[in-house]
Formats: structure tokens, sequence, C-alpha cells
């Protein structure tokens, strides 16, 4: 048996004015349609469990070989999220609306503290707006690990709970994976050692790494040859927002990286691009490559020259944060392999 706990934060740290339309949270996202959905996935004639609009747990016998119960908790800053022992936790945020900050992370720290080999992962909600949150800035605002899921949840669109259940279940029933540290600069899940003979001689405890694996992509990036004019055109015609830039002063030449939320993901625009370069001398306007958001680079990399994948340039750390190594597809499409969090020069 699976136990899987959903709770959410829908009201602000601190007492303010009601909603203009009266309704109770001010915010539209609430755990109880989450629940009716997740009530929906398994056959009527085995449905257990109270209604969905109230709190309740509903037993779902399709997604493995063995049951899973889906617990629905509080929407009131989750008080109870670390009370009562699961295996897993999806917390719902309104990526809109993120309205308790404070009480997010003090109730996934309670999380951590109680429950460490527990895996979570943070459904945003509405992150599919223009306005929402990008992952990245969610990361940053509570201070998250890289490693940490954080996955859409669209009201209305079944297919999204269907895809965290399923994520979260995958996860729990899978002995070889551990659960990620839940802050940024937290250690890894030890899971506890078996206790040794009295005779055995007690080897140094190593602190496992998350298993290598490509999570997302991450960035597409674009030479432009005027970055204020891309920028004015990203920003004011298409709506995308500026989250920070990088300035790359060793380069030859200099150049700066900005990087743009696009809602699902994020677009570099590299300055310095030539309308008269050649082939060999400065960058050309448009694509320049593809990047992809990893777990273990080394390790990947490693599994990727080994299966005959070019590797242009091996695992680097960077001035700005993050770790990089550069592998080519078939067709010689650069794919950056990024590792960590970027560290902005301005924003």
């Amino acid at each position: 048996m699976l136990k899987i706990a959903v709770f959410g934060f829908y009201s602000p740290d601190q007492s303010r004015p009601a909603a203009t339309d009266g309704s109770p949270y001010l915010s539209p996202i609430t755990t109880e349609e989450f629940m009716r959905t997740v009530w929906a996935l398994e056959p009527e004639e085995r449905r257990v469990g109270g209604a969905p609009d109230a709190p309740c747990f509903v037993k779902l016998t399709t997604l493995t070989t063995q049951p899973v119960y889906v617990q629905r908790l509080s929407d009131e800053m989750a008080h109870g999220a670390g009370l009562l022992a699961y295996d897993g936790y999806i917390a719902i945020i309104d990526a809109v609306k993120i309205l308790a900050p404070r009480a997010i992370r003090n109730a996934l720290r309670r999380l951590r503290a109680q429950h460490s080999a527990a895996h979570l992962i943070i459904a945003a909600g509405r992150q599919h707006e223009p306005d929402a949150f990008s992952s990245d800035e969610i990361r940053q605002m509570l201070g998250l690990s890289a490693s940490l899921p954080i996955m859409p949840y669209v009201p209305g669109e079944p297919k999204t709970v269907h895809r965290l259940v399923r994520r979260l279940v995958r996860y729990i029933d899978n002995p070889d994976r551990l659960p990620p540290p839940i802050f940024a600069g937290e250690p890894a899940f030890v899971p506890p050692a078996l206790a040794p003979d009295d005779d055995a001689t007690l080897a140094p405890q190593v602190t496992p790494s998350p298993a290598p694996r490509v999570e997302r992509l991450d960035h597409v990036a674009i030479a432009v040859s005027d970055l204020e004019r891309a920028l004015a055109f990203y920003q004011e015609s298409l709506g995308f927002r500026l989250l920070g830039q990088i300035d790359l002063p060793g380069d030859d030449p200099p150049r700066t990286v900005a990087h743009l939320d696009t809602g699902r993901g994020m677009l570099a625009l590299v300055s310095g691009a030539d309308d008269r370069a050649e082939a060999g001398g400065d960058t050309r306007p448009g694509p320049l490559y593809v990047a992809l958001r990893v777990t273990g680079l080394e390790a990947i990399v490693a599994r990727l020259a080994q299966a005959g994948v070019a590797v242009r340039s091996a695992p680097v750390s960077t001035n700005y944060g993050v770790r990089m190594a550069v592998v080519a597809d078939p067709d010689g499409t650069p794919i950056r392999l990024v590792e960590g969090d970027f560290v902005y020069s301005r924003r």
C-alpha cells in the first residue's frame, strides 16, 4: 500500500482584506478540485472513501500492483502536513499568487524533519497563465533545491493531475530512487544503515547522490545583434518577463545573456551577434543551442560518451552558478547540459 497526501497554501501569511467576490480564499486554487479529479481516476464501482469535496481519501487500484491511497489534508496553510506519515506528498501552490511563502517554507521544513524519506512534488497551480511565476522563480522565492520536482497543475485539465499523481507513484514505487533535497544546499537523504554484525568493521558513511537524469528543457538560446532591441520585442510585444542578465566580460567579444520567462521555460538572448559574420567568425543572429536541466552531470556525460555521443565540452564550473557540459545531436546541434542554479549579474 502506498500513501500520498495532498495539501495546499492559498491564504496569506497575515490577515488581508477579503477577496472582492466574497470568496473565502484569495486564490481560486483548492485541494477540493484537485481531489475531484483524483476521485475520477478510479472506476466508480471501485471507489473507496468519502466524497471528494470533503477531507477524504481515495483508493486507486490501476496505477501499480499495490493500492494507492490519496488523502486530502488542509487548505489552511497545511498545518497537518507533518502530523501523519505518508510515502509521498503533493504540495499545491498558486503560481500566480504565492501568498504564503513563509508558511510554505515552515511546513516543508517540518515535513522534511519528520518524514525525510518521503517524496515531494510541488504542484504549481495556474502556471500556464502569463503572469505566473516560472519554476525557477518559485525555487528562488522559496529557497528550493534545483532537484525538487515542480510540475504544472491546471484546474479543469485532468491530465495535469494524472501526471502529478502518476509521477509521484512512480517515484515512490522505485526503491532505487532517493528523495531529492527540498531546500537548496540541503544534503541528500541518507537511508538508515542496516545494523552491522558485532564483529563487522564499520564502513564510512557515504551520502548518496540523486540518480543521474535529464529533468527537463531548461532554455533555448538565440544570438541577437542588438540586445536592447531584442529585449523590447520579447518583453513588450510577446509579454515575456526578464528574469535577469549574466555578464560575460571574459568572452571575445564580451557578451551578455538575458534570461526571459516564457511561461513554460526560459529563452536566453545572447548579445554580440553580427549580421556580417562569416563561417568561423562572429556569431550570426539566430538559434545557438538547446539547454537541458540535469541531475548528475558527470555521470550523464560519461554515459553519453560511452554510447558514442559527441562530447564537445567536458563538465566545467562557471562563474555564474551552474556546472555545464556540451554534447551534440546526430546533426551536430549543440546541446548544453546544465546543473545548478543561475546566479545573475543584474536583474
